[in-house]
């Protein structure tokens, strides 16, 4: 009897602990989701809220081209810098992981500052570096002599995109580095050692032994990686805040403009809608990744 009452006694403490993680969870993320959802079918002010049934809907899927062009370039920017982030935080991660690299720590700090110092500060370094007058890259592309004249790096579509996607490989890097040396660190030290001594090659035991055992931390840093490439807004709005002529715009800094920043009269409601629209967008994405890496698995 008395292990019973202890054994409910550290329930009742587990349960009080957890108490407000879970009540913050249901006030500050179900509930506004629920709002969210419910002023989708509104035409909603701030003020007056007038039900329009499916007609934001409507809007968005027929009437709105600036919106799908910014889930266009949302698209771009998510996945068009994960063939390169991927890549190379692995092959970071695994020299970091090397024996043959000294100062280690070092490194550690040198990848992971970007989040250290912030979003704020890391877009205003990036719109120093890639100003087109007196900017470090165009001085120094100018020294050497590879460009004639500066580049108006956010003057264009395809340049601002270049800088954006830069910025973030740049600042995404360093999540996937860790994860992948937490990964790296994990896999048995004998069982490399086993295949070194049967005469595999560094290549071979990379492909054979590393890659498959990484596969699961492959697994969620990709869908990690996807979900939060498709929330991106900061660092366009920071850097381009969509420009020029809303050609980096983006479909979160769209919904957020249409909420806090219209000329006219404020769209909450339609604001709203798009809101539920990229929500199932990024769930239909995570729904067929997660399907198409479960299929992979069974192969493997």
């Amino acid at each position: 009897m008395k292990s019973l009452a202890y054994k409910k006694k550290n329930e009742r403490q587990a349960y009080m602990i957890i108490l407000p993680a879970i009540i913050g969870f249901f006030v500050f993320s179900i509930y506004p989701i629920i709002w969210v959802f419910r002023y989708s079918f509104f035409d909603y002010d701030g003020i007056n809220a007038t039900f329009c049934g499916l007609e934001n809907f409507v809007r968005a899927f027929t009437r709105d081209a600036i919106f799908w062009k910014s889930v266009v370039n949302t698209f771009i920017l998510a996945y068009g810098k994960l063939i390169v982030e991927i890549p190379l935080a692995l092959i970071i991660a695994l020299m970091i992981s090397s024996s043959l690299v000294k100062f280690k720590k070092i490194f550690n700090i040198a990848f992971y500052l970007p989040r250290v110092t912030g979003s704020a500060v890391n877009c205003l370094i990036f719109t120093f570096l890639f100003a087109t007058v007196n900017g470090k890259i165009n001085n120094l592309l100018l020294d050497m002599n590879l460009i004639s004249h500066p580049v108006s790096w956010l003057g264009g579509k395809w340049t601002a995109m270049f800088v954006l996607s830069l910025f973030g490989l740049w600042s995404g890097l360093s999540y996937n580095v860790l994860y992948f040396m937490a990964g790296v660190q994990n896999i048995p030290e004998d069982v490399l050692e086993a295949a070194r001594v049967d005469g595999a090659t560094r290549l071979q035991s990379f492909f054979k032994i590393t890659l498959p055992m990484l596969a699961p931390v492959v697994k969620v840093i990709l869908m990690l990686a996807m979900v939060n490439g498709m929330k991106i807004m900061d660092q366009v709005m920071l850097i381009t805040n969509g420009g020029p002529a809303g050609e980096t715009n983006v479909a979160m800094l769209h919904i957020y403009n249409l909420y806090f920043t219209s000329s006219q009269t404020p769209q909450y409601g339609y604001a709203a809608c798009l809101g539920v629209v990229m929500t199932v967008i990024i769930g239909i994405i995570t729904c067929i990744y997660l399907k198409l890496s479960k299929k992979a698995d069974m192969v493997i």
